[in-house]
């Protein structure tokens, strides 16, 4: 899985400046993304507990938005895009390292008890 998280990450990061988040438009999209990504996600994992079902919808549902904005913006904005990418697979990245650690927290638990 973590393959998969790798691979977009890079695929997406390419041709990212350091600047790319320096924009507040670009930073409004970042989150954009992540707040399209997160409750996807979550939902997709509760239903599944399949994390890599999860990665899939939240990072399809976030770039199906993002590229439908960009289409009805009057110039496509590649940059913009990838922002919106870049906060999904932030919150995704983020919401899978904290399933782990509670798996692993309720593991610990219950070979205590």
């Amino acid at each position: 899985m973590f393959k998969i998280i790798n691979v977009l990450l890079f695929f997406f990061s390419i041709n990212c400046t350091s600047q790319l988040l320096n924009e507040e438009d670009k930073q409004l999209h970042f989150g954009a993304g992540a707040l399209i990504s997160a409750p996807v996600f979550s939902t997709t994992y509760i239903k599944n507990k399949n994390l890599k079902k999860a990665w899939i919808n939240s990072f399809l549902a976030a770039a199906l938005v993002g590229t439908a904005k960009e289409l009805i913006d009057d110039k496509f904005d590649e940059r913009d895009l990838k922002a919106t990418v870049l906060g999904s697979l932030t919150s995704s990245a983020l919401l899978t390292i904290t399933i782990k650690l509670n798996k692993i927290k309720w593991q610990k638990l219950q070979k205590n008890n």
